[in-house]
This record gives structure tokens, sequence and C-alpha cells, in this order.
């Protein structure tokens, strides 16, 4: 099986190549991805693997109270994306942070001879095969935390089930977020008596006071302000034009995606963009950086979540925002956020929203009670 497996990742490399060598943010980490390293080896206690920017913040509280119970715990932290991997290098300064290795068995056990880790920590769904049973194999002791099973993914791993079971059976502890988690990880082959129902770390999210890098109030001038938060392709097409209505109202437009923001500064040719950052009279701000969001939002008046107005991706984290005290919409697209999306709700702490409209509508509604439910 793992055979076929391996065959099947080097003729997927050999497709790859070609895109992969023209991308200079792949060429840059490909070398590390394939267990080469220019840093000199070191024994690790734990390898914390969190797959992009979402799960990197999410594995905040984890690493704080793992330190906090064992405070000379040293950290090799993997990320698969650039963006995570800047996430990762901010919030954990003293952990080694290198990228995520290719699922090669050659490039894993090059990995685990360089770090020499002692036990494998994986955030959500990052399920590899010869990551997970050469880690194994090696003696490391492995759990999945803050587990979750999309609605997308579920269907795909039921039916390679047979191959799903015999890497789930390595993990000693599989700490599902939801119920519906906890289910779908038994019914795709986990053991029962490993799997509980731990709640989303997500909600242990505690906001940064540092203040930004850029005297962001300057351009707000005391106006209301409006966060369009993580967007995906078609929302921004459909929600900028909306914004644009406001009256006597900042917006700070963040897309999900680094490759989104020429497109996204295309629409918004009188917006500041924070990589070029200059202070002048404007109502939009494109955030066109990586980890700042987080903090813009204690400036906002309203917040809409991104990836949730149209269907497929299944939206993003609204915890962040609510934390601060601000005011929340999101689309009904939000699978990925089932069980924190109902609470919400059901708190009158966030709002569903189905067009561009009803967002700046939700927006000029100005609920502050709605803000302090949220927090």
């Amino acid at each position: 099986m793992f055979l076929l497996y391996e065959l099947l990742l080097v003729l997927g490399l050999i497709v790859a190549l070609p895109y992969l060598a023209s991308r200079r943010k792949y060429r840059a980490n490909f070398r590390e991805r394939l267990g080469f390293y220019r840093t000199a080896s070191s024994a690790h206690d734990l390898w914390i693997h969190a797959v992009s920017v979402g799960e990197t913040i999410a594995a905040r509280p984890v690493v704080d109270e793992i330190l906090r119970r064992r405070p000379g715990t040293s950290i090799v932290f993997t990320t698969t994306t650039i963006t995570g991997q800047a996430q990762a290098q901010r919030l954990f300064p003293n952990a080694t942070v290198t990228y995520f290795p290719f699922d090669f068995a050659t490039s894993v056990k090059r990995f685990l001879r360089h770090h020499a880790p002692r036990a494998f920590a994986t955030m959500e769904t990052e399920i590899w095969p010869n990551a997970t049973r050469l880690a194994r194999a090696r003696g490391l002791r492995l759990v999945l935390a803050n587990g979750r099973i999309s609605d997308r993914s579920f269907p795909r791993y039921r039916a390679f089930r047979p191959v799903v079971r015999r890497v789930l059976r390595h993990y000693e502890h599989i700490l599902a977020r939801e119920e519906t988690d906890r289910e779908r990880f038994i019914a795709i082959g986990a053991r029962p008596e490993v799997v509980e129902t731990t709640g989303n770390v997500k909600f242990d999210f505690v906001p940064d006071e540092r203040p930004l890098g850029f005297p962001i109030e300057q351009l707000i001038a005391g106006r209301k302000v409006l966060v369009l938060a993580s967007t995906m392709p078609g929302e921004d097409e459909l929600l900028l034009p909306e914004a644009a209505r406001l009256q006597d109202w900042f917006v700070i437009v963040a897309p999900r995606k680094p490759e989104r923001f020429e497109v996204v500064a295309a629409m918004m040719p009188t917006a500041v963009r924070r990589s070029s950052f200059v202070v002048r009279r404007s109502s939009f701000l494109l955030l066109d950086t990586i980890g700042e969001l987080a903090r813009v939002y204690r400036h906002a008046s309203a917040a809409f979540i991104g990836g949730s107005l149209l269907p497929g991706v299944g939206g993003h984290n609204p915890i962040e925002a609510a934390a601060v005290g601000v005011p929340v919409c999101f689309g009904p697209y939000m699978s990925n956020f089932r069980e924190v999306a109902a609470i919400f709700l059901r708190q009158r702490a966030a709002a569903e929203v189905r067009t561009a409209q009803e967002v700046i509508a939700f927006a000029a509604g100005g609920d502050a009670a709605m803000g302090a439910r949220a927090r």
C-alpha cells in the first residue's frame, strides 16, 4: 500500500515540477521540504504541525499551556505555507520553525533524523501516511489536536477508509473539536476509545494587545470602521462596490490569499496599501500583509468574515473579531466553523447575511450590544 502511495507521490511531483520551478515561493523552500537543512541537527521534545495561518494561530494557546506546564520544552514547529511560516516565526520566536517535509519516506526520515522529536502533535486534519507511520516507527507519541473533518473532505476520507484507518491507528489521542467531528473520525477508521470531543481550541484565543506598526488611527480619522476579513475570490467583487456607498466610513479589506493582493488592489485604486503605507485621505485600506488582521479588529465598528458568502470554502474564523467585542456577520456557508457559527447565532452574538447589501446594512445598523455578547 505504502509503495503505491510513494509511487503516486513521485508521479505527482514530476507533473507539478515545472509549475513549482516557475514559482519563486516554492523554489525557496523546495530543498527544505525534501529534508535538506542548512542548520545544525538538534533534538526536540515536541514536533507541532499546523498547515497555515489559521492553524498556527490556533496552536498558540496550546504552545503557551505546554510551556507553562513544562517551561523547558523544545519545539520544532512546521507549516506547509509561506504565510504560515511567517506567522509561526512571529508567534514562536523560541521554537525551531521550518517547513513540513514532503511526505516521501526519504524526506520524512531526514526530517526525523535532523530534528529528532520525541512526540508529534498535528493540528486539525493533517493526516499524512508516511509522516505518521515513520514517526510512530521511530517511537514518537502521536496526538491529533483540535481535530476536524470538513463536509468536503469527509466523503474523500471515507472512500479511502482502508488506507486512512491504518494511518489513524497510529494516534494515541484524537481530540475532536465537536461531536460531529468525533463521529466522523470513528467512521473513517479511528479507534473509538482514543477519540474524544474536547472543544475548539480557537475559543482559547487571547487578543494580541501589541500596537500595530503603522499609524492606522491617522487613516481612520475618527470614522467608523468596517473590516472585510479573509475575503475570497468572488466576495471582493460583490462587497467592494457596496462598501463604496457607505458614507463617512473607513473600510479595511484583508484578502485571505496573498496572490489576491494585486487583484484586489486593482479594484481599489484609491486605497492605501499597508505594504507601501502612507498617510493620506482615503476611505479604504488594503491589508496586504500577513499576521496583522487580528490586531486590526480592535479598531473595527463591524466585521464581515469571508469565505462564507459564496459556496465552496466553508468560512473562516469569527472568534478573533468577537474576542475584542466587534459585531460580526458572516455568510450562510460556514461548514468549517459550523459549531462556532451556531453558538454565536444562538447567543445573538453574530448575524448571518446572504448578500453584499446585507453586509453593508449590518454594518450601518451598529449593534454594539451584539459586540458585547460576542466578546
